[in-house]
């Protein structure tokens, strides 16, 4: 085992060595014999790795290409035809194809040698790579579905396409939390182990070959350098394959033993796990961002130890802040979390000597797993003091009780220590901040207990009513103490779907800024008044104010606060146009902002999270929605909140989100709650139309027509009392597809008469919710045994939503339902191999919404479709394999007693076709 002192002595020789032109270091190689043999034995090794990695080129030489992409698109291999260039990596290049042999539809990813091919020996290295990942059935690794040979002699494999992001790029996207990044760590490292026991190390891990689906599955790709452990004793192995898989590595990733020829082992794939790990704790490789020339990398890889990851994050620079931001924290606090546990994991992981990392896969995964509970680790000594700080961990409250008194006085002490070295000008910013807030609390302590005359209760209502009164009594001299008050107020209005109300408070608010100057205030009113005219469909104008808000905010860290929320409205604003991927973008970037203030808190940050849960719900991104709401969640419990408006702000929309991704059971326990919080808070009749009616909706799925008929009544209601243009829109399509199922066919058309003149003035042209409306009418005419008008309206639903899909509108979460419906009237037509296609289609595009293992009545729903089409072409076996997974969807989501759930396990027992 080389030592620390003897790599640095190692390490300026091979400098030494590096300087010298030929006939001058092999001078001085003879003169290092004769003094240190060893050593010079050591830099020779160096070298003739450094010559052979560069004799193939694989730094600086580009990648031998299987042809030009337009020459192969187009091209038949097999069953299957090459439709694009995908990917080029060591071992060859990957290209999407689709099943063209009528068998089985889907795509996959096709990949040749022509690469290796080009080194000899290409075709043995090939086939053991087949034999390799056959071996290998994990769901977190790219699966092999066949393997052949081109009509040129040219071997390929046939593999699973993951459509999906590198890993990195994936967590950055979705902004996640660095625990939420450990536990994605954890789901690559089964993978790995699982290779492992089959004894195979993959010795290229990387971001490139990990991917994350949109459901937030890990898929681990390219086994092509794998190598058996113990192919290197077999008998006949072929010395070919063991040189040409040793140098096939991405260098940045490569660890000492790989780039010095020494034995690889799973330790080798340990040490790509840390530098991965390191990237997605941090931001960046350990090995700096600069480029290096290759004989500095190798001596990166094989020297220089990694930095520890909290020293990373914790710079001043731009780059630093922005890697926070991305793990929804700050540089502060981002530095705190990597320190300690993760600092010595990670380093542990990157230790140049094998025998000094962590033993397995599975060791380390245990480690990750222990801080992520906040348990000791096995990388560290087992102190007292080490001890003692993890159960403070786990124990945070009772610990935290006790200590109170002593912690308190130390902030103070802080804080003044801070005041001290703060700017003038950050001071009275801070200040003004302070006043405005007890301001508030002012205000609000009056309302609770001066406002109510003789004591008398009152309702949020007429306690909205009554401030309103006062802000005009009190303020009317204090323009920006009343239009800050307005906000309030207005803000709240809207919250409680009292649209007008907020309309009105909210434009007069904004009209009496307009000749302040102040800009944070200024901005809010801009932003306010936007989001409550998204609520009322004026989306033009509140577009046009999202804007503005935006440049009155702009450019100044002090409103950081101030631009998030405005970002988060702007979010709301898009999704009303059906701008659901400009809406998303909006939130991601509300709560990034957010998190890189040191201003924020908690309450904040929940209210951001729970914007960006439904902007991703409402975009299909179902994996990162649930990972939102429950953030939002956690921080709504910390804050003692579970009780309150939010809650059932909260609470609704997470319960939508259930629905969404096929889990109703479980959505309807939450409205009851979210019911609850709200009666007990209000009167009966003062729940928000838009619960109601989403509670309606979930009824309807459940098959308790009873309950939801006068629900959704009740939501229209309520929708009309309080004016809501967004909530009586809803409320009456929900009404339509509650008469619809229950044969009330002439007053679901009126709902359609009613709704559709309010849905063209307020929505633009191509917004999906006018292929709902063509959907709706396609049900009433199915059920009126009118097939031609059902085929014409369901027909030209499908192609309104795939035109607004396609023009970035969005959407697409809708589209498997209406394939379903379409496939119905299909089968009732007779059109069964069309129902089939449609029944196949939604199928898929649910398959890959939802997490693997995991239950959905909509995929229930699409395999019952597909069952039924089989069964009607007499396909009886196949009818019954999809009724059978049908059956356990439905009675897993919408219980055993519903009658799509008895309907499939009805199907799925029908006779055999070898037996009927």
């Amino acid at each position: 085992m080389t030592t620390k002192d003897e790599w640095q002595k190692l390490s300026r020789l091979f400098d030494q060595a590096l300087e010298m032109d030929d006939l001058q270091r092999s001078q001085w190689l003879a003169q290092l014999e004769l003094n240190d043999p060893e050593a010079a034995a050591q830099v020779r090794a160096f070298l003739a790795t450094r010559d052979r990695v560069g004799a193939i080129g694989f730094l600086e030489q580009p990648l031998v290409t299987t042809g030009t992409e337009a020459s192969w698109i187009g091209r038949q291999v097999g069953p299957y035809t090459i439709s694009a260039l995908i990917g080029q990596g060591g071992m060859g290049n990957v290209w999407l194809a689709l099943r063209s042999d009528g068998r089985f539809e889907g795509r996959f990813a096709i990949k040749f040698l022509r690469a290796v091919l080009s080194l000899g020996q290409g075709t043995g290295r090939f086939l053991q790579e087949g034999k390799l990942l056959a071996r290998l059935t994990h769901p977190g690794i790219a699966r092999l579905i066949d393997a052949g040979m081109t009509s040129d002699g040219e071997p390929y494999l046939v593999l699973d396409y993951v459509d999906g992001k590198p890993i990195d790029q994936y967590c950055d996207a979705q902004l996640l939390s660095i625990d939420s990044r450990l536990r994605l760590f954890l789901d690559v490292l089964a993978p790995v182990a699982h290779a492992h026991a089959n004894l195979i190390v993959h010795r290229d891990i990387k971001p490139s070959n990990v991917l994350v689906t949109a459901s937030g599955q890990i898929k681990l790709l390219d086994f092509g350098i794998a190598k058996l452990l113990d192919f290197d004793g077999q008998a006949g192995a072929d010395p070919h394959l063991t040189r040409e898989a040793g140098v096939a590595l991405t260098p940045a990733y490569a660890s000492p033993e790989q780039v010095t020829g020494g034995p690889i082992t799973v330790a080798t794939d340990v040490y790509s796990l840390g530098i991965l790990l390191f990237q997605l704790l941090t931001g960046r490789h350990p090995g700096g961002e600069a480029p290096m020339t290759a004989a500095e990398l190798l001596k990166t890889v094989i020297d220089a130890d990694a930095p520890r990851p909290s020293a990373v994050v914790s710079t001043g620079s731009e780059a630093a802040a922005s890697s926070a931001a991305n793990r929804s924290s700050t540089r502060e606090r981002l530095h705190r979390q990597l320190r300690g546990d993760l600092d010595t994991i990670v380093g542990k992981a990157l230790k140049k000597e094998p025998s000094q990392r962590y033993v397995s896969v599975t060791a380390f995964a245990e480690d990750v797993s222990r801080h992520l509970e906040h348990k000791p680790i096995d990388a560290r000594p087992d102190t007292l003091a080490y001890r003692t700080a993890k159960f403070v961990r786990r124990n945070r409250v009772p610990v935290a009780l006790t200590g109170f008194a002593f912690v308190a006085v130390l902030a103070g002490l802080a804080g003044t220590l801070i005041q001290a070295r703060a700017a003038q000008q950050q001071r009275d910013f801070a200040f003004q901040q302070l006043r405005q807030n007890e301001e508030h609390d002012e205000f609000l302590d009056f309302l609770l207990a001066d406002a109510s005359p003789s004591g008398k209760p009152l309702s949020a209502d007429e306690l909205l009513a009554r401030a309103e009164h006062i802000v005009d009594r009190q303020h009317a001299a204090n323009v920006s103490r009343r239009a800050d008050l307005m906000i309030w107020i207005g803000r709240d209005y809207s919250r409680r779907d009292r649209d007008v109300d907020a309309h009105r408070v909210l434009q007069a608010a904004y009209q009496s800024t307009r000749g302040l100057q102040d800009e944070a205030l200024k901005g809010r009113a801009s932003c306010e008044f936007a989001n409550t005219l998204a609520r009322d469909q004026d989306l033009d104008r509140a577009e046009s104010l999202f804007q503005q808000g935006q440049r009155e905010l702009a450019g100044d860290p002090r409103y950081a606060i101030e631009r998030s929320a405005c970002l988060r409205a702007g979010s709301e604003v898009a999704r009303a146009r059906g701008e659901t991927a400009v809406g998303i973008e909006r939130a991601r970037e509300g709560l990034s902002v957010l998190m890189a203030s040191p201003l924020r808190t908690d309450a904040a940050e929940m209210s951001a999270a729970l914007d960006l849960a439904s902007a991703y719900s409402e975009g299909g991104q179902d994996p990162a929605a649930l990972v939102q709401f429950e953030r939002a969640a956690k921080l709504q419990s910390e804050l003692g909140l579970d009780e309150s408006n939010f809650a059932v702000l909260l609470y609704n929309n997470w319960a939508l989100e259930l629905d969404q991704v096929g889990r109703p059971l479980e959505a309807e326990k939450i409205y009851r709650r979210v019911l609850s919080i709200s009666r007990d808070s209000e009167a009966a009749g003062a729940v928000s139309p838009m619960v109601l009616n989403n509670y309606a909706r979930i009824l309807r799925e459940l098959d308790r027509f009873n309950e939801a008929i006068p629900t959704a009544e009740q939501a229209y209601e309520r929708a009309v009392q309080v004016r809501s243009e967004l909530a009586i829109s809803q409320s009456l399509m929900e009404r339509c597809a509650l008469y619809t199922v229950t044969g009330q066919l002439d007053r679901a058309d009126a709902m359609l008469a009613l709704v559709e003149p309010r849905l063209q003035k307020s929505l633009p042209a191509g917004h999906y919710a006018f292929a709902a409306l063509a959907s709706r009418r396609a049900s009433i005419a199915l059920a009126r045994k009118d097939l031609k008008a059902a085929m014409q309206q369901s027909d030209r639903a499908v192609a309104m939503l795939e035109a607004a899909i396609k023009a970035g509108n969005e959407g697409a979460f809708l589209l498997p339902i209406l394939l379903i419906d379409r496939s119905d009237i299909n089968r009732g037509a007779g059109r069964f191999d069309n129902a089939a296609q449609d029944a196949d289609r939604a199928m898929h595009l649910l398959l890959a919404a939802v997490s693997p293992g995991s239950y959905s009545s909509k995929v229930g729903l699409a395999r019952l479709a597909l069952a039924r089409a089989f069964d009607s072409e007499h396909r009886v076996d196949e009818a019954r394999a999809q009724a059978r997974i049908a059956a356990e969807q439905l009675e897993k989501t919408l219980g055993i007693d519903h009658p799509d759930a008895q309907s499939a396990r009805r199907l799925a027992s029908k006779p055999r076709a070898d037996t009927a």
